[in-house]
């Protein structure tokens, strides 16, 4: 399940109206989606990392992995492994990331799934001194390496340092095991692809979901908003209510669907307050 590291006031505008939580009106990553979510030691998965860019910053991502068995990021001894620095395409950045294969040992009994965190910092460029270091690794030993070894260890500490505006700090997880059925992602499998809302006015999208187990949906949007902050997804459909904003525009909506024992699926289009 993606996680956000944000303040957000989470007031209700009006009675049965739009969940403040779900307008997105900065900087945001939205989700890290892992496919597949549950991999072997030592195996590859691919990271889709989305970013809601709505002040159109043009930020820089760091994507990275955290391995920790109880002394710390396995990965934060060398600051090259398991980090990658990029930029948006069309809002989202792709990744391929390993398991690490020392992880063999400890998921051996084919039933035992260790959990391991995928970080993402999306920053207006120039904002966050970790990325500028990320980008051209510092030699090993060095104290600039030192300085983004215990960032990428603990972002939580290092976020503080960071400025509120033009950052977002996300993180999602990837299961290692080697367990004979792994958990899957969901599939989002209908939506309406163009939606279009009068002004102060609302819609109902809704969405087949193909999924095992609980499944829960969120909605967010760069007008108006959704309203609630949460959804269950109820055999296998959701229907989420959009309220349009008080002015006309576009908007960009994201659905982001999570299974509670890992997954995640993640819808994008553009909608029109009219």
């Amino acid at each position: 399940m993606n996680r956000w590291i944000a303040l957000s006031s989470g007031l209700l505008i009006g009675c049965g109206g739009a969940n403040e939580e779900t307008l997105v009106d900065e900087l945001r990553v939205m989700d890290i989606v892992a496919d597949p979510p549950e991999v072997a030691p030592g195996a590859e998965a691919t990271l889709t990392t989305t970013v809601a860019d709505p002040l159109d910053v043009a930020p820089d991502i760091l994507v990275w992995t955290c391995t920790n068995l109880g002394d710390g990021c396995l990965e934060a001894s060398d600051p090259a492994q398991g980090t990658t620095v990029g930029t948006l395409t069309e809002g989202q950045l792709v990744t391929p990331v390993f398991a690490p294969a020392a992880l063999a040992a400890v998921v051996a009994d084919g039933t035992t799934v260790l959990p391991v965190l995928v970080w993402a910092l999306a920053c207006a460029p120039g904002a966050c001194p970790p990325i500028d270091l990320a980008a051209m690794p510092p030699e090993s030993g060095s104290a600039d390496a030192d300085t983004l070894s215990a960032f990428l260890a603990d972002p939580f500490t290092g976020a503080r340092d960071l400025p509120l505006a033009g950052t977002s700090l996300a993180f999602s997880q990837l299961g290692v095991s080697m367990r004979s059925e792994p958990v899957t992602n969901p599939v989002i499998l209908a939506g309406n692809d163009a939606p279009e809302v009068g002004v102060g006015d609302s819609l109902d999208l809704t969405f087949d979901v193909e999924a095992e187990g609980p499944t829960f949906a969120y909605g967010y949007t760069t007008l108006g908003g959704f309203d609630s902050a949460e959804y269950d997804v109820v055999d296998g459909s959701v229907t989420l209510t959009w309220y349009g904003s008080e002015e006309p525009g576009t908007a960009d909506l994201w659905i982001i669907v999570n299974g509670e024992e890992g997954g995640s699926a993640l819808w994008h289009a553009q909608g029109t307050v009219r």
